[in-house]
């Protein structure tokens, strides 16, 4: 009979429950929700209503180019949602890993935080683009 590698519901909740107690990554998953929350936040606080009322927002710009991604209102949503996917994906694989290998769980938490942090720079240049 073949190993079965699938990890079930309640071998995941004990492995986050383990994560939990783990310092790095409970705080450092707080800071990472907090500041996706915030960013969140006032990226559709400040672009939304400007976007609503043209009618089009930008999603993309670079140095070299300029704006190359204007798209219609509703795409606003995009920017926070991408990111809450793979928010939500950091923290379901970290809290599963983290029985099996502390050190990958850690890494998972560390290099989502980052990503958060690289997502909420852009974030901000693009609601500079869209006022």
């Amino acid at each position: 009979m073949p190993y079965d590698t699938s990890m079930r519901w309640e071998e995941w909740r004990f492995s986050a429950k383990r994560a939990i107690q783990d310092p790095f990554v409970r705080w450092t998953t707080v800071g990472t929700v907090v500041l996706y929350v915030g960013i969140s936040v006032l990226y559709l606080v400040r672009v939304l209503p400007d976007a609503w009322r043209s009618g089009v927002t930008v999603l993309h710009f670079n140095v070299y180019l300029g704006i190359d991604d204007v798209r219609s209102w509703p795409w606003a949503f995009t920017v926070p949602g991408f990111a809450l996917g793979m928010l939500l994906l950091d923290v379901l694989l970290a809290l599963g890993f983290h029985r099996q290998d502390t050190h990958a769980s850690r890494t998972i938490v560390a290099i989502g935080a980052l990503s958060m942090a690289i997502w909420a720079t852009a974030t901000v240049f693009l609601i500079l683009v869209n006022a």
